[in-house]
């Protein structure tokens, strides 16, 4: 039988911090439009006692050394009931929350910051309290464990474009929906019976732009809203959004290169998101996951690592100039590397592939297809930029030919095409 249990952790920073993505803000964070959060989804076989948790915030990006601690801290406060090695951390790409580590500013254009109060301050006192912070989510998820009926359904969206419009070599956008719900029992989706909402789809969190200076999660808290009235539901039901493959995609108002937006234009993305949730979710088309009177279920984590060899003199010169190990670069010897953490959980039919750095569509509709011909019956979703960020990963020929700002922040033209092999491999454990 598979139990689980939600938490919810603020991370809001403080005034004054400097935020993730769009290194040509001049400002740092003047105020709060919305709370940023940590929100984990733990969930326990009773069978084996298996437990795994997914921790899923409203950041960036994070640091595989960043998760990996993170993961230590909460076995140490679950007494070692959740392994650190069951923890898998995953940032949903806001550009609207604080950094982490420093920023990209070796690759941008040089900005003056007159108002950057912080001066690498929250990186180095608040990040070791934003750990301390997150971790506890998984603590807070432990107790409040309960047999869970799941359901699922997956449909389309087209709330994304491709971004890369004179790219013909990555006009790949992944359409996929995948939503679930958690009930306590057989019966309406509203109010104290949803235990949680958790749906997955590809779609930049930028709606807000590069001149936004309130801290926020950018359109999902927007869809959020909207499905918290729809469903009624209480303090306690957590939504929880998944970033699939988006490197090369961003809402459909949202032009690449044009950043200045209206706040308006994100309430637009998240409102339609919303709808295509509530859509997905319509009682006549889920598929029951798990109920509680399953006495066996699934539950298991497989993962590995994997390198990709950097052979290129310019991005050995980038990445060793730089010193860009929190992105997994590495060398032995005379060879340059990155290396890439790759994690597939599976509950029952539902089989999440996780994976580091900003894949292009192409390869999470790619990783997709490799789990349908594993088994027809399972629902796949793909999460982007866990336990690690590695870059852009693209298709040969954008890396090769095109060249755009997305290749120069791309170690390999073969990392996209490693990764589904792996994950294919991977695959044949389950």
């Amino acid at each position: 039988m598979l139990e689980v249990g939600f938490s919810r952790v603020t991370i809001t920073p403080p005034l004054g911090t400097p935020l993730g993505g769009y290194e040509n803000r001049k400002k740092n964070a003047m105020g709060i439009h919305d709370e940023v959060s940590a929100r984990c989804m733990l969930i326990k076989e009773s069978g084996t006692n298996t437990l795994i948790a997914l921790i899923v915030c409203d950041l960036l990006w994070i640091t595989e050394e960043f998760a990996l601690e993170i993961g230590q801290i909460a076995e140490k406060m679950t007494r070692g009931v959740v392994k650190k090695e069951n923890v898998i951390l995953h940032a949903i790409h806001t550009h609207s929350s604080q950094r982490i580590m420093g920023g990209l500013e070796f690759f941008y254009k040089k900005v003056s910051k007159p108002h950057n109060v912080d001066k690498g301050w929250y990186i180095k006192h608040g990040v070791p309290y934003l750990k301390r912070v997150i971790a506890s989510s998984v603590y807070g998820a432990l107790y409040d464990l309960q047999p869970t009926l799941i359901k699922a359904n997956i449909s389309s969206t087209e709330v994304g474009h491709n971004r890369r419009y004179n790219d013909p070599a990555s006009q790949v956008v992944d359409r996929d929906l995948l939503a679930m719900v958690f009930l306590k029992e057989d019966g309406e989706i509203k109010g104290e019976n949803v235990r949680g909402i958790f749906y997955n789809l590809a779609n930049h969190c930028v709606a807000l732009g590069e001149e936004n200076y309130l801290i926020s999660q950018d359109w999902p808290y927007y869809a959020h809203r909207v499905l918290k009235s729809t469903y009624q539901l209480p303090w306690n039901s957590q939504i929880i959004f998944g970033q699939s493959t988006a490197g090369n995609v961003n809402p459909w108002n949202c032009i690449f290169d044009q950043e200045v937006r209206k706040r308006h234009e994100a309430e637009k993305v998240g409102l339609q998101t919303a709808a295509d949730v509530i859509r997905t979710l319509r009682p006549e088309d889920l598929k029951t996951i798990s109920s509680v009177q399953d006495e066996e279920s699934v539950l298991k984590l497989i993962s590995k690592k994997i390198r990709v060899e950097i052979t290129d003199p310019a991005k050995i010169g980038l990445f060793h100039g730089f010193n860009l190990t929190s992105m997994g670069y590495i060398i032995e010897g005379t060879k340059h590397y990155l290396e890439l953490p790759l994690s597939i959980i599976q509950i029952n039919d539902i089989i999440i592939a996780c994976v580091p750095g900003e894949p292009f569509s192409e390869f999470g509709v790619a990783i997709k297809k490799e789990i349908r011909g594993r088994n027809e019956n399972f629902f796949p979703i793909v999460l982007e930029l866990t336990m690690g960020a590695s870059g852009y990963i693209i298709p040969r020929d954008s890396y090769n030919k095109t060249k755009g700002y997305e290749e120069s922040l791309a170690v390999s033209s073969e990392t996209g095409y490693l990764i589904v092999e792996a994950i294919k491999e991977m695959l044949r454990k389950l």
